[in-house]
Formats: C-alpha cells, sequence, structure tokens
C-alpha cells in the first residue's frame, strides 16, 4: 500500500471541514442511511460520475455503460465516515484493507448471470474516514480502483493543505477538483427515467450547517405526497458560508408514489433546510404538472 495515503490524518476536527468541502462541491453528495440489519445510521459520500457531459446523481450511486466501447461497467466510489456503508447483505466478496497493508489482493466475483463482468469492492479504512469502490469490468485487473484510490488520495491531500479557506468560506482555492462553478441560485426539476420519478436540482444559500431535503404538496388538496419514503431519500448535508452568499449545490433524485402513468396533475415542490439547532425554513418552491410512478 502507498505510503503517501491520508486517511489516517483525517480527525474529530477536520473530518467536519472535509464534510464541509464535500457538501459544496457539485462533485460530491453527503447522505445518510440506516445500515442494513443494524440501529444506526451511516454518513457517505458518493462521488458523482460523468454522464452526457454532466455530473449527476443516481439513485444509489452507481454508474453503468453496459454498452459502450469501455471496458468499465459499472463502478461506484464512497467515503464513508466511521462505519462503513458496504454492499448490500451479502459480505462475503467484500475485500478490506488497511493504509499499512503492503499489497492487497483483491476479492473478485466472477461472471455470472445478472452480471456482465468481474466484480470486486474495496474498502480502504482509515481511522475515521474508509475510501469503498466497486467496480464491475471486463478485465480482472482493478484498474479503474487503483486509479480512484490514487484521485481520491490526491483529493483528500489538497482538503488537509486547505483546511484554514475551507473552514472560513466552505470551498477550497484549489477550483480544478470542482467540475463547475456556481454563479446563481435555481431550482430545476427533471424527469426521471420513468414517469413519477424526479431529478431535484438547485443551487442554495446557507449561513449556517444543516440539511436540505423535498416535500412535494398536491397543488390542488395541498396534501403532502409520498412523506415517509421521500424525505430520507432527498436529504443531504449541504454546504455554507457565514455570509450566507456562497452558492452550493443540492441534487436527489425522488418518487411520487401518489398516481400512476396515465394521468397528470400539478403539484409543489418544496426545498427545505433544517440547521443544526434543528430551525426548519422553506428555502425555495416550483409548481409543475407529474406523474405518479407506478409499478
Amino acid at each position: 500500500m502507498n505510503n503517501s495515503l491520508t486517511l489516517d490524518q483525517f480527525n474529530e476536527t477536520n473530518i467536519e471541514i472535509l464534510k464541509r468541502y464535500i457538501s459544496g462541491n457539485p462533485r460530491w453528495e453527503i447522505r445518510k442511511e440506516k445500515k442494513f440489519r443494524t440501529p444506526y445510521e451511516v454518513t457517505y459520500a458518493i462521488r458523482k460520475e460523468e454522464r452526457n457531459g454532466i455530473y449527476e446523481t443516481t439513485l444509489n450511486g452507481y454508474y453503468s455503460d453496459f454498452y459502450g466501447d469501455s471496458d468499465i461497467y459499472q463502478t461506484r466510489v464512497i467515503i464513508s465516515f466511521g462505519n462503513y456503508f458496504g454492499q448490500g447483505r451479502d459480505t462475503t466478496h467484500i475485500t478490506y484493507a488497511g493504509t499499512k497493508d503492503n499489497s492487497i489482493k483483491t476479492i473478485i466475483e466472477s461472471e455470472h448471470s445478472g452480471t456482465p463482468g468481474n466484480s470486486s469492492y474495496l474498502i480502504l479504512q482509515g481511522n475515521s474516514i474508509n475510501i469503498e469502490i466497486y467496480e464491475q469490468s471486463k478485465k480482472l485487473e482493478r484498474n479503474f480502483t487503483n486509479q480512484t484510490i490514487q484521485e481520491v488520495n490526491t483529493e483528500l491531500s489538497m482538503v488537509l493543505n486547505n483546511l484554514n479557506e475551507i473552514e472560513r468560506n466552505g470551498v477550497s482555492p484549489i477550483k480544478k477538483f470542482y467540475p463547475i462553478q456556481l454563479n446563481s441560485n435555481y431550482f430545476e426539476i427533471e424527469d426521471g427515467m420513468q414517469p413519477g420519478i424526479y431529478v431535484v436540482k438547485a443551487g442554495l444559500s446557507t449561513n449556517t450547517k444543516g440539511i436540505v431535503y423535498v416535500k412535494v404538496f398536491n397543488s390542488k388538496t395541498n396534501e403532502r405526497l409520498s412523506a415517509d419514503r421521500m424525505t430520507p431519500r432527498t436529504t443531504r448535508e449541504i454546504g455554507w458560508s457565514k455570509d450566507g452568499k456562497t452558492i452550493f449545490p443540492y441534487e436527489s433524485e425522488l418518487t411520487v408514489y401518489e398516481g400512476d402513468w396515465s394521468h397528470k396533475y400539478k403539484v409543489r415542490f418544496e426545498i427545505w433546510f433544517r440547521s443544526s439547532e434543528g430551525d426548519e425554513i422553506k428555502l425555495t418552491e416550483k409548481e409543475r404538472i407529474i406523474n405518479g410512478w407506478e409499478r
């Protein structure tokens, strides 16, 4: 293992600055999710990958290309904080490694029905954070995994070298790590892969630490829709600046379960912010015509 890896240099203080950097970078998004068959939540960051020229969110953080020219079929990159996130119920094919391991023998699951490539899941464990990489590719060599370790390590090193600036402004002065620069507030609602599924994108400004999530209401009856599923699915930590002027990205995918594909109706999408002190405020809202999702 490369001795220059920086995972073990993160502690209780600078890990919060790392979260703040990630929350303010459109390439990443921080989520919280209850770990399978455990009583606790896992906080983790998903690295977005480029699709059709833009970096966009996906439901579970996986990015796929089964029909293109690439030998790499599906990937997912995660930084997990404290407890690792993992991959589903079956842990037999997960490779665990520490930063001091001299070599890693990655467990590779060979091609089988429903999985067209050789698959691996590596959890590189640090003292406070972990790097988790899923790779499904044609070759046995873990080229994407090895490259990603170096890329994420370089980004983590940059954060360590710019802690004071990130703590002041919520952003790093090294702009090459940001895929886009946000210059104005916006709120967009895009169609997802099926009717009833929507992608919410926004540029938001806040002056304190907190989380953002989406509420959807029937415009005619004011009934709140799909609240139990929508709130956890759309909750994200968001970047912030002390003066409240810096614009930070928000993106999530949601499903409206009320209705069906045959009927359209008007709803109101609302983006809400809850500070770490528990205060809840509505940041913005927008109406549009939608379908409900049907199985």
